[in-house]
């Protein structure tokens, strides 16, 4: 069986048919698939020699047909559940690292005006010898060294003169001993605040392509330049670490970052794609093939996303996978939790799949629909030539035409199930994905909360004037107003940031809306514990919780203690960062949505970040607001810091995909936790359905009966009967009073005042009337209701009967055909006289073989009661019409 092809292939991009040739999970269903359209070669062919309505072309090219476009789908599926993972980890890539960058901006702006920095800079440059202060020089390392003890992305710190001298850095391990002039100028004259530089240097001289931070340092009264300040970003130990998030030790794929030229500047594996490689960047909206060293991957590029208005300088996100290797994740290990009952139900309920997906398993069953009355009519052929010489080699072909209708039918619903199930899948492994880089994007950015706090607490000014404030003296509360101010500017995740002294009283803060707290004295546990700090290491986070700082919303506080500078030594009182949650964590949940292929959020779907008790801490949806709670599933509570999972789940009313993941912190920040150790979580959810109790796919409602032999003992007379079922009743009848049974889709329905009159049939080109026996048949008015079963229009067929009394012909409703039976004698028995008059047209039954305990009774109908009855009861009908 082969794929058929729905689009133009071009190198690049090759047509699905190429791909399949690499699907492993494919190849077990093209072999089933390829034996049974083997199988439907040669029963066509014999059937077409032996006749006795025997031919299955139709059916032959239908299965055709339909195995094409199963294949088809299911080679898409497995395409894009591929194509996810690579674009996932190609966009999570290049964007994470983009949020990261966009800290470091914030970073230089704020060092390069460090009162510290500015006046060593301006002491040189104004003809000072720098050995005439080492002790300065001294203290400047030491400030570089506390910097970076607290940004650890840093892995060097330079202060450069204007005319490129080294005045002084941090690593004294690799000293710098060639100034970069281009650098100096291009940070000298540049009209934006800061510059990054990624390239090759003489700053950095064992770096390939180290990326540098500079800005130019001023002087105290702001009026000349005095200096070019560098912050050497860890680019490649940071990429790593994004990667290793990405990328297990098992895994075949590979993730790269590329510049604006294409070349690679980080590599999850640098043996397959060495930094400096060129690489052929894919369309930006799917994936495509690339060739490499002599090998063919299957490839995804991404852009990045601006945050907060800043990019990374057209550096792209590509992610590979040998394309041998590419579809190895379509094997669906996401469901490996979820219970077989419990899936089949969401796939029921599911609202994800396309129509022409949804229509496989209704085609397939049609198909088998086809097959089985192909057979019951070949059966019935023979009914009637009983002693021909082609009989028992025509039962033979029927048979086993019955047989190839029930292979075809399991294997399109097995086929589809699988199929179904990888679009499930793919789904959760977006959810899981999401849910990792939500979590992960909440710890890196709450590691440069605590970076912020314990820095600015050892801002000069700050130490001074509290020292002079905790010994009674006013202190410069205007200057202090002023830096707060400007930081937050700068660093603008903040709502407030709020200097108090030794004693908790606020002393004075940055937003111009929170003035009333100038004077009061803060109570919240976390001050106490800040007051308690032993080292500039340190700091404390508090609960997320209400609070009069946050107008009285729920966020993290981040604080750090601010010690003296002067003659007084210990704590002097703190600095506390109010982090303004609640546009950030929506910001950061809004990010990580699960989208459609057209970019766009998923419809319902929502995200949230959780305490391990259910409390919320944000969410997407209004339905969680934080503070309120949501019930979690019990599973989670047993994953451990850093794991991730995903699972299937009934939430309210719908089915969802829901991935999780708990925080694990970022470098040496080890995340937030309450008091009671209560972990934080991020979930991801996506609607699978929009009702539960929905029935969307037909999984289970297109089975039908398996066709059973009734064959009679040998030597055992018996009689044959042509069985099928109404409102699921077993009925029979003799072969010789049925023509054959047709499809009953083309019935033209009748405006008549007669309930069991459906409408008329053409065949044989002349119309013949169909009845429905259901109102004759079952007393009870909720049996005569038609069932899920019998209500599928597509099911039923009708039964053109003739008595041998009567020329004229006519048909039966019924929901489904049964078998050729050989019914043993001695199991027939009349209708007893009182049940004979009451029923009308059932003349016997057929007792229980006794075999199977399920087994049902079989009644024997009568043609000629048949249709004196529904004769009896059109006399009826018009005399009522014309009284």
């Amino acid at each position: 069986m082969r794929i058929t092809t729905r689009s133009p292939a071009t190198q690049d991009k090759p047509a699905l048919s190429y791909y399949a040739r690499f699907m492993g999970a494919l190849f077990n269903d093209q072999k089933k698939l390829g034996e049974i359209q083997a199988v439907y070669d040669s029963l066509t062919l014999m059937g077409q020699l032996l006749g006795a309505g025997t031919d299955i072309t139709k059916m032959r090219l239908d299965f055709q047909s339909l195995a094409g476009v199963l294949l088809d789908q299911l080679a898409q599926e497995h395409y894009k559940k591929a194509s996810l993972t690579l674009t996932s980890n190609a966009r999570i890539a290049v964007d994470v690292l983009t949020r990261n960058l966009f800290e470091r901006t914030a970073d230089i702006g704020f060092l390069a005006t460090d009162r510290q920095v500015c006046a060593f800079a301006e002491m040189l440059q104004a003809g000072e010898q720098e050995g005439q202060d080492s002790n300065k020089l001294a203290e400047l390392v030491q400030h570089f060294r506390e910097y970076v003890s607290k940004y650890s992305v840093y892995h060097n710190i330079i202060l450069l003169s204007t005319q490129g001298e080294i005045l002084a850095q941090l690593d004294e391990a690799n000293v710098v001993v060639q100034t970069d002039s281009s650098l100096i100028a291009e940070a000298m004259n540049t009209s934006a605040g800061h510059i990054e530089v990624f390239r090759p240097t003489t700053l950095l001289p064992g770096y390939r392509s180290p990326l540098i931070y500079a800005c130019r340092v001023m002087s105290a009264d702001g009026l000349r330049p005095v200096g070019v300040l560098c912050l050497c970003f860890r680019f490649e130990d940071e990429c790593q670490r994004i990667f290793q998030n990405l990328v297990m030790e098992d895994d075949w794929s590979v993730v790269t970052l590329l510049d604006s030229n294409c070349h690679v500047i980080a590599s999850s594996d640098p043996y397959q794609f060495p930094v400096g490689s060129k690489l052929k960047a894919v369309d930006n909206s799917e994936c495509g093939v690339i060739r490499f060293g002599g090998r063919e991957y299957l490839a995804a590029t991404r852009q990045a996303s601006a945050y907060q208005g800043y990019s990374v300088p057209g550096w792209l996100g590509h992610a590979m996978a040998p394309l041998n290797h590419a579809f190895d994740v379509s094997d669906a290990p996401e469901l490996g939790s979820v219970s077989e009952g419990f899936l089949m139900d969401v796939l029921e309920a599911a609202t994800l799949f396309s129509n022409e997906l949804k229509s496989i398993p209704k085609r397939a069953a049609l198909i088998q629909q086809e097959l089985n009355r192909s057979v019951w009519n070949g059966n019935i052929s023979l009914a009637r030539q009983q002693g021909s010489a082609n009989t028992e080699f025509a039962k033979i072909l029927l048979r086993e035409i019955g047989r190839t209708g029930v292979k075809t039918r399991d294997v399109f619903n097995e086929s589809t199930t699988n199929l179904y199930k990888t679009v499930v899948a793919s789904l959760m492994f977006d959810c899981a994905a999401q849910a990792t880089l939500a979590i992960d994007i909440m710890d890196r950015n709450l590691y440069e909360r605590a970076n912020d706090c314990r820095w600015w607490a050892l801002t000069k000014e700050f130490r001074l004037e509290l020292e002079e404030i905790n010994q009674g003296r006013p202190g410069q509360l205007e200057q202090l107003t002023l830096i707060l101010r400007r930081i937050n500017s700068l660093y603008t995740v903040y709502s407030n940031i709020i200097l108090f002294d030794m004693h908790g009283r606020v002393v004075s803060v940055s937003n111009p809306a929170c003035t009333a707290l100038l004077g009061s004295v803060l109570t919240e546990p976390w001050v106490r514990e800040t007051l308690e700090l032993k080292d500039t290491q340190s700091y404390v986070t508090s609960q997320f919780v209400e609070t009069p700082l946050y107008f009285n919303k729920p966020t993290y506080v981040f604080a750090a203690a601010v010690r003296g500078l002067g003659g007084v030594a210990g704590v002097q009182g703190g600095i506390a960062v109010v982090f303004d949650s609640e546009p950030q964590f929506k910001a950061m949940l809004s990010d990580v949505l699960p989208r459609n292929q057209g970019g766009e959020i998923a419809p319902d779907s929502f995200a949230v970040f959780v305490e391990s008790d259910g409390s919320v801490i944000s969410g997407t949806c209004p339905d969680f607001p934080p503070g309120s709670k949501i019930e979690l599933d019990r599973g989670l509570s047993s994953l451990d810091r850093g794991e991730s999972t995903v699972n299937l789940i009934q939430f309210g009313e719908r089915y969802y995909a829901i991935g999780a993941s708990v925080s694990a912190g970022y470098r040496e920040y080890m995340g937030v936790r309450s008091k009671d150790k209560r972990e934080v979580f991020a979930l991801v959810f996506m609607p699978l359905s929009e009702n539960v109790n929905l029935n969307t796919t037909g999984l289970r409602g297109v089975l039908q009966r398996t066709p059973q032999e009734l064959k009679a003992p040998r030597g055992v007379a018996s009689i044959d009967i042509a069985t099928f079922f109404i409102r699921n009743h077993g009925y029979g009848l003799p072969p010789a009073s049925i023509l054959a049974a047709v499809d009953a889709r083309n019935l033209q329905p009748a405006h008549s005042s007669r309930a069991e009159m459906m409408g008329y049939l053409i065949f044989n080109n002349k119309p013949i009337a169909v009845f429905d026996l259901s109102m004759l048949l079952l007393s009870e008015p909720s049996l005569a209701v038609p069932s899920q079963m019998s209500q599928d229009t597509d099911r039923q067929q009708v039964l053109v009967l003739k008595t041998d009394s009567s020329a004229e012909e006519f048909g039966i409703l019924v929901d489904d055909l049964g078998e050729m039976a050989e019914i043993e004698f001695d199991r027939l028995c009349k209708m007893p006289k009182m049940a004979d008059e009451q029923l009308g047209i059932v003349e016997g039954i057929v007792k229980p073989s006794g075999e199977d305990p399920a087994e049902g009774i079989l009644m024997l109908l009568s043609v000629e009661r048949m249709q004196r009855r529904l004769q009896t009861s059109a006399n009826s009908s018009e005399a009522v019409a014309q009284v």
